[in-house]
């Protein structure tokens, strides 16, 4: 019996070091970018609608594109848009719509950016859009968002999404292919920023994660400080440096993640460990919807999904698992 445990723990240890193995990691260099393009946040300038002004209320950011050419072979930008109806409760008429492009840029709307590429000022004016998805300016309510995803053309034809891109892209290059605009209750600076404690509100057992019929050593504690900043151009964003993967049995860097504080419930970016077993990188990503409650930025609560659809080519299933955050 001796030797079969060990040999489990053998195993697992043989698998957990093929997940951390560098070399079989996603990396996206200069030279990987030779082959393809995506649009990079630059500046948000304003990122939500606001209830109480929609109707002067607009979404505006600064991409550029980042290829082997710094921009110069990109033949269109292209902007799709949907609008989610999340105010359809007591018989209220649904306004969901479908995906349809809703505006493309061309090079003549290009413009050299601060860093040395081609990019592009966008604008949304919430007026404009409604209009576009056929919603009722007063039929928009809290937590109701239109959903954006964008696409890059190259002049070859090739055009490329979220769909043939990596996570690696977003969470560590600032690319922006997909983003939701809320239509939102703003926040003060102060409300949800500074410092917090995150801590597991559960966890799944680390060592059980393979099939090994072993609990060792049981979940480490987390009880770390992160520091929650307002992000420019949106009142209700927030980012912060995860520091090391907070699922257990990692030391693989978090990168950042962003949360948005949209009036009742708060949505968080993927927490991308940037390692992987061959295939894209392991990431958790949000499970369900989280509550919060906007008069009180003491604590809040986000449920998450480990591996699942961001398993980095590792072969398991989801695990969840929550953290608390617990304003210092």
């Amino acid at each position: 019996m001796f030797h079969k445990s060990s040999l489990f723990l053998a195993l697992i240890a043989l698998v957990i070091a093929g997940c951390a193995d560098p070399e079989k990691t996603p990396i996206v260099t200069q030279d990987t970018l030779l082959f393809g393009a995506f649009p990079r946040l630059v500046e948000l300038r304003t990122g939500e609608f606001d209830l109480a002004n929609l109707a002067s209320s607009s979404y505006e950011m600064e991409v550029d594109f980042v290829d082997n050419a710094g921009g110069e072979d990109i033949a269109q930008y292209n902007i799709y848009v949907a609008f989610d109806d999340n105010s359809t409760s007591g018989g209220r008429q649904d306004f969901s719509t479908e995906s349809k492009l809703f505006k493309t840029y061309e090079p003549s709307d290009f413009r050299a950016g601060p860093n040395g590429n081609l990019g592009v000022d966008v604008t949304i004016p919430f007026t404009e859009v409604a209009s576009f998805a056929g919603v009722p300016i007063d039929s928009v309510l809290s937590g109701d968002r239109f959903q954006v995803r964008t696409e890059v053309v190259k002049e070859d034809g090739r055009v490329f999404t979220s769909d043939n891109s990596t996570s690696a892209i977003t969470s560590a290059f600032g690319g922006i292919f997909n983003f939701n605009i809320n239509a939102t209750c703003p926040l003060p600076d102060s409300k949800f920023s500074g410092e917090y404690t995150i801590s597991y509100g559960y966890v799944y057992d680390e060592f059980a994660l393979f099939g090994a019929p072993v609990q060792a050593l049981g979940n480490p504690p987390l009880d770390r400080t992160v520091t929650l900043t307002p992000v420019s151009g949106s009142t209700t964003r927030r980012t912060f440096a995860v520091g090391v993967y907070v699922a257990p049995g990692y030391n693989f860097s978090g990168g950042t993640v962003t949360l948005d504080f949209a009036c009742n419930e708060v949505r968080s970016t993927a927490i991308d460990s940037g390692a992987g077993c061959g295939s894209g990188s392991i990431a958790a990503t949000q499970k369900g919807v989280a509550k919060f409650n906007l008069n009180d930025d003491s604590s809040f609560t986000i449920e998450y999904t480990d591996f699942g659809a961001t398993d980095g080519g590792c072969g398991v299933a989801g695990r969840d698992f929550s953290l608390v955050f617990t304003k210092k």
